[in-house]
């Protein structure tokens, strides 16, 4: 996980620099119901992109943070009624 705080390997430093330094075009987020724990909120902290999509099936949570996701990625766009 790109928020990790411990030890790493070189290569491994390496490469999440350059993701980080990165400005990213699109992120693609699947399961986003998951994005308001803390260490996707870290994650999407680090990483710069100009335009983010997120996907669920179950747009729930029971911390009440479900509201969060508008914060942190936009506002619900569609939703299929199945």
């Amino acid at each position: 996980m790109i928020a990790h705080s411990g030890k790493r390997a070189v290569e491994t430093q390496k490469m999440l620099d350059r993701i980080k330094d990165t400005e990213w075009g699109l992120i693609l987020l699947d399961e986003v119901h998951v994005v308001p724990a803390n260490m996707f909120r870290k994650v999407l902290g680090v990483i710069k992109a100009h335009c983010k999509l997120g996907l669920t099936a179950t747009l729930l949570r029971e911390d009440q943070k479900i509201g969060d996701i508008n914060f942190l990625i936009g506002p619900k766009l569609y939703e299929a009624n199945w």
